[in-house]
């Protein structure tokens, strides 16, 4: 239980209270009664509370503090809020905003729908979580443009591509469809694809062949060749180089070689002959033994040796010329068929500059012995390159070891080569299409989808538990119309529910179109009384509740029942099991703040709220009864101060507010009459509502204007010029601006004096009354 407000700092119109400066403050009891003019800071004090309930500083004064002490001495402050353990329930005007609002897009002439408590907010709510809903479906809807681009390869473009590469590598021979293009795809990654493009040309088109080959050839043997050119040249050149002895020479043989050979015949023919078969002359002896001695000397040895290289180039020239080379390009697959086109087109001139330089070999021979047997000749050089011909056999060979090798291996070859083929294509596409960064983003945008979408399933879920919740809330109309038939006293007015959960208000079972401000307020307050049952009695019994002037806007037919129904739902019986009887509080502290007076007679003379609490005098062990109530007022010490203090003793004495404001009107006007220097911020207050009571009393048929009233009253208007200007204020502006009336407050006070004492019995009265 809170026993008193010890310090509150910026908070509105209390600006630096503490209780502890009025030692007359009597601490806060179980139940509570606050009377203060508007303006005078009951709002505010109210908000001390919100606070509490709240855990946080009131959002309207984010740098005020309070203190409070509790029972048993415990102090807590502001700073604290958050550990605060107490249910604090408050009826105000912030209430009555927060808790019934009305359905802006009602049509003219249409029944006035509403919601009240927890569906003024849960309708908002509704509506913020669809603009929610619906934002997160258009960024979900914009999400899919990089997953329609990305599903275009699943419903078409593999399917497409999928054609043009089996067209390449079998000429459609062979099944390759989407099936086989992802299956292939899955062996891909954006890691290895550069990897897998080939980059020569001349690579991709020997592949495009050998996967569209057919196995129908045949082997070829390579070529087993032992080019003997370089020897040929070393032998040829020693020949020439050699100088044979001159032993015995002949100059005519020497000079002609065909003569020589000729000679060198016919010297083996006839040999044994006495007579020259040729001429018929007689062949010496001497003839025989000279050409003899001359065919067996140096000269005829290297001739002999020229004679044998001869051969030997002669049969190279031969062996050459015999070698046969693949006649056409086609009897090979089609792999090496333009590499060894190439070959079988240039065989010819290779073969040719190969004898062309055996034949020069030979005319070397031929000069040597023509003239220079005995002599020492070179070479003549040729820009012959032997490694021509060994490299075209080399390659050739090459060749041949390929189509070989592939027409033995020839489903294997054809398959990687289509294999490898296939990759690289779909490489390539894969990689001009951006696939893998569009894979990325359809991932990254199915991802967001998802979350997306579990978002809105969160949401909407949130939304049907809203929707379901403003259904239970409506399904308490009838306790509803329970408490504002008892708040207006009347039976026939019932609170329905419309189908969107929305509720109306029935008069004798027509909905209303418009409804009162009283009739609004008791549709809070009952509302109020509604959320607060919902607690139950026990914890009910638990809780701290302040009502802030639940009478607003109330005729004085509805203060009584405001306050019957008080009376009833706070104080209850058949709640104690063991004693049905008993009249148990249903609240651990109650405050009811208000301005009006009626209504606070009503309070300050409850038998409930003045029962006395019954206790066991803890030193001499009697029964004894203490006073469990409190009365207290709220007042304005200054334009921007106000003050909490016990009741004025005039207030409790006091059964009319008109004669508590007449006098404190009176001990003011005796105080300046006495040449005080007096001036009570209440003064202003109290003229005002004094003069609206007494001339609505005097002339009750002008009920708008005081002004009006006073006209009627006084036979000179201009007699009473300052109270005509107090007239002219409504109340709010008469707390507000006290700085602009505090010299005219003595005129003012004097004038209302005149017009009293022009009613001299109602006067005399009046003074006999305080």
């Amino acid at each position: 239980m809170i026993e008193r407000i010890l310090t509150i700092e910026k908070f509105g119109v209390f600006n630096d209270f503490n209780w502890n400066r009025d030692s007359t403050l009597q601490d806060f009891k179980e139940k509570n009664i606050i009377y203060g003019w508007n303006y005078s800071g009951k709002t505010t004090l109210s908000r001390i509370f919100c606070s509490l309930r709240d855990k946080s500083i009131h959002i309207d004064y984010p740098e005020a503090k309070f203190k409070l002490r509790q029972e048993n001495n415990q102090e807590f402050d502001s700073d604290n809020l958050d550990t605060y353990d107490k249910t604090v329930f408050i009826f105000n005007k912030e209430y009555v905003d927060s808790k019934l609002t009305w359905d802006s897009r009602t049509e003219l002439g249409e029944p006035i729908a509403f919601d009240v408590g927890e569906n003024t907010t849960i309708r908002s709510e509704i509506e913020r979580l669809e603009e929610i809903i619906e934002y997160v479906k258009s960024r979900k809807i914009s999400t899919q443009p990089p997953i329609d681009s990305y599903n275009e390869y699943e419903n078409w473009r593999f399917r497409e591509e999928s054609k043009s590469i089996r067209l390449i590598i079998s000429n459609n021979t062979i099944p390759f469809d989407k099936g086989h293009f992802k299956v292939t795809l899955g062996s891909i990654t954006k890691d290895n694809l550069d990897s897998l493009i080939i980059s020569e040309n001349k690579e991709i088109e020997d592949l495009k062949i050998l996967s569209n080959s057919t196995n129908n050839f045949q082997p070829f043997d390579e070529f087993e060749i032992e080019l003997k050119l370089l020897d040929f040249k070393t032998s040829v050149n020693d020949l020439l180089l050699e100088e044979p002895a001159k032993d015995v020479v002949i100059d005519i043989l020497e000079k002609n070689k065909d003569l020589y050979s000729w000679v060198k015949d016919g010297l083996e023919f006839e040999e044994n002959s006495d007579t020259c078969s040729f001429c018929g002359n007689e062949v010496t002896n001497d003839r025989i033994t000279s050409l003899n001695n001359y065919f067996s000397n140096a000269s005829k040895d290297l001739r002999d040796r020229i004679s044998s290289q001869r051969d030997l180039i002669n049969q190279e020239i031969t062996a050459i010329n015999s070698i046969e080379i693949p006649k056409s390009k086609n009897d090979f697959t089609e792999k090496v068929r333009e590499t060894i086109d190439l070959k079988i087109k240039s065989h010819k001139s290779i073969k040719s500059k190969y004898l062309l330089e055996l034949n020069h070999l030979l005319s070397e021979l031929t000069r040597k012995e023509d003239g220079n047997i005995f002599n020492k000749i070179s070479v003549v050089e040729t820009e012959y390159d032997l490694k021509e011909i060994e490299d075209w056999f080399l390659e050739v060979n090459e060749v041949i070891k390929t189509h070989n090798s592939l027409i033995s291996n020839f489903e294997t070859e054809r398959d990687a080569a289509r294999e490898k083929l296939k990759k690289h294509l779909i490489a390539k596409f894969l990689k001009n299409e951006n696939y893998f960064d569009k894979k990325e983003k359809s991932q990254n945008a199915q991802n967001w989808q998802k979350l997306y979408t579990h978002y809105i399933t969160i949401k909407e879920n949130l939304k049907q538990e809203k929707l379901d919740s403003l259904k239970t809330i409506t399904k308490g109309k009838d306790e509803l119309n329970k408490f504002i038939q008892k708040f207006l006293n009347r039976n026939d007015i019932e609170i329905d529910v419309t189908e969107d959960d929305k509720f109306i208000l029935l008069r004798k079972t027509r909905p209303a179109r418009n409804l009162s401000e009283g009739e609004k307020t008791a549709i809070a307050f009952s509302y109020f009384l509604v959320e607060l049952e919902s607690l139950g009695v026990q914890e009910m019994q638990k809780t701290i509740v302040f009502i802030d002037d639940p009478i607003s806007s109330l005729d004085t037919n509805h203060i009584s029942q405001v306050y019957s129904l008080i009376n009833s739902y706070f104080f209850r019986k058949n709640i104690d099991a063991d004693n049905p009887d008993k009249v148990v509080n249903c609240f651990k502290q109650l405050f009811i703040s208000t301005h009006n007076f009626e209504f606070f007679s009503f309070l300050r003379d409850s038998t409930q709220l003045n029962k006395r609490k019954k206790i066991t005098n803890p030193t001499t062990g009697e029964k004894q009864e203490i006073p469990n109530f409190g009365f207290y007022q709220v007042q304005k010490i200054d334009t921007d101060n106000s003050v909490l203090k016990g009741l004025d003793k005039a207030l409790k004495r006091y059964k009319s507010e008109y004669i508590y404001l007449f006098s404190l009107i009176y001990k003011y006007k005796q105080a300046i009459d006495n040449g005080g220097d007096v001036y009570d911020i209440l003064i202003p207050n109290a003229l005002r509502r004094f003069l609206e009571i007494y001339t609505l009393m005097k002339i009750p048929n002008e009920p708008d204007s005081v002004e009006n009233r006073i006209v009627q009253l006084v036979d000179n208007v201009n007699n009473f010029k300052t109270l005509n200007h107090f007239s002219h204020f409504t109340t709010f502006e008469k707390a507000t601006r006290h700085d602009e009336l505090i010299m005219v407050l003595p005129t003012a006070c004097n004038e209302l004096i005149n017009l009293l004492e022009l009613d001299e019995k109602h006067y005399e009265s009046l003074k006999k009354a305080i």
